[in-house]
């Protein structure tokens, strides 16, 4: 099974009706809208957060919530519990947006590039597991990465929220 990230700006409004239950989470994952604000990582996503933190799951504020982070919507029923296959769709305010966005804006990408080690990112079993020696496996990251400062520095501007999620 293939993991890929995802990431999806929405309105405050829209994340106050998604979170009253006004509104069902798929209609606004999934559901069709003029202009789709979803940002698509593919399986990049586990090594941006490594890049950006430095672990395979943990790392700092406000970091750490920029592909993995955020508040869970709702709660496993009891065989997502049982198989522990339960991966939430995840909420950012627009003020954490904000917050991350301004941390991103402060990383240089030769400074993101130093931190790519692909010894240490097989040994802590980096996402999608592959050889990450292989030629173009860094700028293949690099190429999402550079996608999400965008994307995170449009949120912030447009005072959105963001959905985040694995499929």
């Amino acid at each position: 099974m293939s993991m890929v990230g995802n990431l999806k700006r929405i309105s405050p409004a829209l994340l106050n009706e998604l979170l009253q239950g006004e509104v069902e989470l798929e209609e606004v994952l999934y559901g069709e809208e003029e202009v789709d604000q979803s940002l698509y990582l593919d399986k990049s996503w586990h090594a941006i957060h490594y890049l950006l933190n430095g672990a395979a799951w943990e790392g700092e504020e406000p970091l750490v919530h920029t592909v993995l982070g955020g508040t869970a919507i709702g709660e496993p029923d009891e065989d997502e519990m049982e198989s522990g296959e339960y991966n939430p769709t995840r909420y950012l305010t627009p003020e954490l947006v904000k917050q991350i966005s301004d941390a991103l804006q402060g990383i240089t990408e030769v400074e993101l590039q130093s931190r790519y080690n692909p010894e240490q990112m097989t040994e802590m079993d980096i996402y999608p597991s592959i050889d990450w020696e292989d030629d173009g496996e860094l700028e293949y990251v690099m190429d999402y990465y550079r996608e999400l400062v965008a994307y995170y520095r449009d949120a912030a501007a447009n005072q959105e929220a963001m959905l985040l999620y694995i499929t």
